[in-house]
Order: C-alpha cells, then sequence, then structure tokens
C-alpha cells in the first residue's frame, strides 16, 4: 500500500495553529544579522511560520543564512561552512565590527523569548587550540537592537543540515567526482564491491587489516519510511538499504534497493534524485522532535512531480514531528501554495548588498524566479573559461542584458545527468534554459524526430541508445510510476524531449575545440607571449597546460589562472575571428528562440 496524503491546505492551517498555541518547542522565532557576510546589516528574518523558504538568485546569501541557522544552536558553529583562507580571508574592519548574528528563541509556549548573540573571534590559548574562525556566544548588544538582559545559553535544538548540491553517493565521489584513470576507478570499484555486498548481507565483510566496524555499517529502512519515499518517488519499494561506509577510500553513502517490479539494484544504477530521496527521508524520520532541518536546493536532480510530493511530505513531517524547516531553493514548485510568511525573498540592492523582503505571496516569489529565467533568457556552460568566452561576445553584441551566463562545477556530463532532466520535464526551465558545451563533446549526432518509423518511436531501448548517441552520456528518464511501477509512455516521452531537446537547446563551440584553445588562438596571446606559444601548436590537450605556463610568467604560479582567463578573453573579444563570429551566431540564434 502505497503512502497517501491528504491536503496541504488543511495542514498547512493546522502548522498555523499548531504554532499559534505554542507546540513547537525550542522554536527559534527570529534571526538579526547585524554584520554578516553581504547582508545588509541589520537585516532580521522573522521564521513565522514552522516552514520558510529561502528564495533568490544564486548569490543572493541564501546558503548563508542556513550557514548561520546551523551555527545557532548549542556547541554548533557556522565555522564548519564559512571560514578564512589566503585565498578567501574574512575581512573585518570598519565601525561594523566582528562578523556576528543574534536570534531569539523560545523554550516553550510558556517561556519569554531569550536573546543569544553569536560572533566571529579568533581563540587561542596555552591550554586551547588556536582557531580563528572560532563562533561564541557573546554577551548582547543593544545598539544591534538586541532586547537581552544577559547572556543566554544557546538552544538546545538538534540540527539537520542537507546540501543537496552536495549529496552524492559513495560511488558518484569516486567515478564521477574524482580525478584519475577511469580504468583504475573501475578497478578499485569492481575489487570493493564485493566488500559492500558483504555488508548488504549482513556478512561478514573481512576487509583486510581494518575491522568491520570501522569500515561501515549498514541499516534497513521499515515499513512506514519505504511508503514515504514510494511516495515521493513513484515507485513501490520492497526493500531498502542504506550503508555509510569507506570502502571506496572517502567516506561515503550506498543504498541497495529493490521495488515491486524491479530486481535489487544499489546507487551505481540509480538516479541521484532517488538517492537523495532516500537520504532525506532516512534522516529526517531519525531526527528527534522539535529538530532544525535545513536543506540546501533539495529540488536538485529531483522531477517536478517528486518536487510536489516532496513538498507534501516536508509539511506532514512538520506537523507529524513539530519540526522547523528551512528551505533555500530556486524551485517554483516548492515556493507555490505556500503561506506568504513562509517565504522570504532576496533581492540585491542597488549597492550590491542582500536585502530580504518577507510576507511575499508565492505569486510574486514565482515571479522573481521567473525573471531570471523567463525575462532572461539562460545559458549554461561546463566551465569557468566557456562561461567567460560566452559572456564577453555577448558584451560585445550589446546583449548581455538578455542573458544569465552559468556554469557548473561539476563539468559536462553532471550537467547532463544531474540538471538535463529538470530543465527538459518543466515548460518553465524548457524555453528559456540553454546549453553551451565544449566542441570536443560534440557527437555530430543528427536528429529528426519526421525520420522514426512507428517501432523506434515506440521502442524504448532504441530511444535511450538515440538519447547517449546524441549527448554521448546514459540520461535517466525520471518519470512517475505509481502502484503499477515506471509507465512506458512516460518513459518514451521522456527519451523523446531529450532529443527535441539536444535539437533545439543544446549547441558546442566551434571547431571541437575548449574555451581554452579559443581564447589561446587570439593575435594577443601571440603577440604577448610568443616566447611560450611559438614553438607550441596549441591542442586541447596541451591548451591548460600552456595557461598554466603563462599564469607563471605572468604571476609567479599557476594560482590565477582564471584572473588569466579574464584577462585572455577580454582581449579574445575584442578581435575579428572565425570562431568569434561562430559564437555569435549561436547566441543570436539563442535570442531569437
Amino acid at each position: 500500500m502505497m503512502y497517501e496524503r491528504k491536503s496541504i491546505e488543511k495542514d498547512i492551517n493546522d502548522i498555523k495553529k499548531m504554532k499559534e498555541s505554542g507546540v513547537f518547542k525550542k522554536y527559534i522565532e527570529y534571526i538579526v544579522f547585524p554584520y554578516y557576510k553581504n547582508l545588509v546589516p541589520g537585516t532580521k528574518i522573522n521564521l513565522t511560520f514552522p516552514i520558510t523558504i529561502l528564495v533568490g538568485k544564486n548569490g543572493s546569501g541564501k546558503s548563508s543564512t542556513l550557514h548561520a541557522l546551523y551555527g545557532a544552536p548549542y556547541w554548533k558553529s557556522c565555522s564548519d561552512f564559512w571560514f578564512s583562507t589566503e585565498v578567501d580571508p574574512i575581512e573585518e574592519t570598519g565601525g561594523a565590527g566582528r562578523n556576528r548574528f543574534f536570534y531569539g528563541y523560545k523554550e516553550d509556549k510558556d517561556s519569554k523569548v531569550k536573546e543569544v548573540m553569536k560572533t566571529r573571534m579568533r581563540r587561542g590559548s596555552k591550554t586551547k587550540e588556536e582557531d580563528p574562525d572560532y563562533w561564541e556566544t557573546s554577551k548582547p548588544i543593544k545598539k544591534d537592537g538586541m532586547i537581552a538582559e544577559t547572556r543566554n545559553d544557546p538552544v538546545r535544538k538538534n540540527v539537520v543540515y542537507l546540501d543537496f548540491r552536495a549529496e552524492v553517493s559513495a560511488f558518484d565521489k569516486i567515478f564521477h567526482f574524482s580525478r584519475g584513470d577511469l580504468s583504475k576507478k573501475k578497478d578499485l570499484l569492481r575489487r570493493r564491491s564485493k566488500y559492500l555486498n558483504r555488508l548488504f548481507n549482513g556478512e561478514a565483510m573481512r576487509f583486510p587489516g581494518v575491522p568491520d566496524e570501522k569500515v561501515g555499517t549498514v541499516s534497513e529502512l521499515d515499513d512506514e519510511v519505504k511508503k514515504k519515499i514510494s511516495f515521493i518517488l513513484g515507485k513501490e519499494y520492497v526493500s531498502i538499504k542504506v550503508a555509510e561506509h569507506s570502502l571506496f577510500k572517502n567516506p561515503g553513502t550506498s543504498i541497495y534497493v529493490k521495488t515491486k517490479l524491479s530486481s535489487r539494484y544499489s546507487e551505481a544504477n540509480a538516479g541521484s534524485g532517488e538517492v537523495a530521496v532516500i537520504q532525506l527521508v532516512k534522516k529526517i524520520e531519525e531526527s528527534e522532535e522539535y529538530s532544525l532541518i535545513l536543506l540546501d536546493e533539495p529540488e536538485v536532480s529531483i522531477h517536478p512531480g517528486a518536487q510536489k510530493k516532496l513538498k507534501e511530505y516536508l509539511i506532514e513531517a512538520t506537523k507529524r514531528k513539530k519540526l522547523q524547516i528551512v528551505i533555500s531553493s530556486h524551485s517554483p514548485i516548492l515556493v507555490s501554495d505556500m503561506p506568504s510568511e513562509a517565504i522570504k525573498l532576496y533581492i540585491t540592492n542597488s549597492q550590491g548588498k542582500f536585502e530580504i523582503k518577507e510576507d511575499v505571496d508565492y505569486r510574486e516569489a514565482f515571479y522573481d524566479l521567473e525573471d531570471s529565467v523567463s525575462d532572461k533568457k539562460i545559458i549554461f556552460c561546463e566551465d569557468f573559461a566557456a562561461k567567460n568566452i560566452v559572456e564577453k561576445v555577448l558584451e560585445q553584441m550589446g546583449k548581455s542584458q538578455y542573458f544569465d551566463v552559468e556554469y557548473n562545477q561539476g563539468g559536462e556530463k553532471t550537467l547532463l545527468t544531474k540538471y538535463l532532466p529538470t530543465f527538459i520535464t518543466h515548460d518553465f526551465f524548457k524555453e528559456k534554459v540553454f546549453l553551451v558545451l565544449d566542441g570536443d563533446m560534440q557527437t555530430g549526432y543528427e536528429y529528426n524526430e519526421d525520420e522514426l518509423t512507428v517501432k523506434q518511436e515506440n521502442d524504448i531501448a532504441y530511444l535511450k541508445g538515440c538519447v547517449k548517441e546524441a549527448y554521448g552520456v546514459d540520461i535517466q528518464a525520471y518519470v512517475d510510476g505509481g502502484q503499477g511501477g515506471k509507465r512506458e509512455d512516460q518513459e518514451i516521452e521522456a527519451y523523446k524531449q531529450y532529443l527535441n531537446y539536444y535539437r533545439d537547446s543544446v549547441f558546442y563551440l566551434p571547431d571541437g575545440s575548449i574555451p581554452e584553445k579559443i581564447i589561446l588562438d587570439s593575435e594577443y596571446v601571440k603577440n604577448q607571449y610568443e616566447s611560450i606559444v611559438k614553438s607550441l601548436s596549441v591542442t586541447n590537450k596541451n591548451a591548460k597546460e600552456i595557461l598554466g605556463m603563462i599564469s607563471e610568467e605572468d604571476y609567479g604560479n599557476r594560482e590565477h589562472i582564471n584572473d588569466l582567463i579574464e584577462r585572455i578573453s577580454y582581449k579574445w573579444s575584442r578581435e575579428e575571428s572565425s570562431n568569434k563570429k561562430y559564437i555569435e551566431d549561436i547566441l543570436n540564434e539563442i535570442y531569437k528562440k
């Protein structure tokens, strides 16, 4: 029997009544930032509704707010996420003083609000290890607007923090996100999978030289948790096992599942969204009552149907376990139909600081999300260099105002396998988001829907093969399943959408080139760095190494590669070349769509 939900509206009204009645204990009522990162000094967020959704464009301070909330309770510190380095020093100068924030919380319905100030300090003595990023509870500061008369202890509240851009399985960590020879990585996974199989089967692992309990542990989720996961993902799970282990060198998580209509499979054959949802539900169900749950972009890799059900689950869990949940999100689906007091809209002011608008109707927040997509087209590139040359060409064309150019730090494979499924399954994104990938990834595949035979257009294996031939990688079809399992008609439609998107919205840099090679072919580079490039033929294989050599000549090291790329991209964009003309044609085509 699948887990079922009642109306969202009723649950939201019930949660409001519970909050008004003081049911939520150890509840953080508000948080204030007298001086914290790039937020407008004195910014206050009222956490009136037990689910708060932080909405805004990338880099507007949403994750920083989650980090502060993470560091609010007893024995927690936001320095786990924000700390000073020589490359990115935290500078605290001027009249504002040290980075700090304070919050007010209530133990229960009968207690008064207690305010707690947390301040970034440098700790160090003969008895304590030096820590330049130590945050400690400090005395109240009246000029910051505090009402507290004395120093209060921080709230003693369990915290669960999940960053879904970083939540990857143990398999993905070694196979997709680590460097090294592919064959060696595959060999490692093959050799050590036998130990993981023993762990999932409840057998002694017998890992050489290390006690089993030091290598990994496994747990099987109970029926109620499985029902909740089944509801969100549209699959009926018979068994879900979750292992925490270090078998693949680094600590990580593996899953081993069986659905009603499939044999068992691990995270190697599961979608990243499936792994993320299992992790989220498991950790929320294991959390204590009244816990603080912090979710950073939970919609990543989860298709729209699952996003809607995820929201329903989070609302139900808040009501059942009396949780306080704060979510950073770009998803209109998560924002829609939420009460205005739940939505906080991050806006950049004229000074480049981030303001927060409260009590925002979800339609207004949706419009702001849409503004970064519908009023402007979004171009996703593979890396920093590609983003730079696209932006520089747009500047020369006078069309920068019509585009937002982003890049994905995980590279082309992550962009295609993790983010593309969201783009193609929602018209909102499909019509406004475009990919400009490196030229060396171009497969040359040509797709014509009219040329498909009746048999081909209904053959899942054939369509999946066409998708791989087009993009160069396997891409899963995320579809609703329901009690009957995965629907073949939806899977067929998903693969057709991938192919249509490839035909209409995927573009490649010219001449099979990576961006580093394109900018190194400029006259500026040939004249300015003649001693380096004169004797070399610039290729895709050596372009990054040549940039490293130039960085060493200009800066004395290779730590300023991005600065160098920005400078050379600008010089390249001022020249006339066939590559620049090719990119202009691509951007004009996207502009007209």
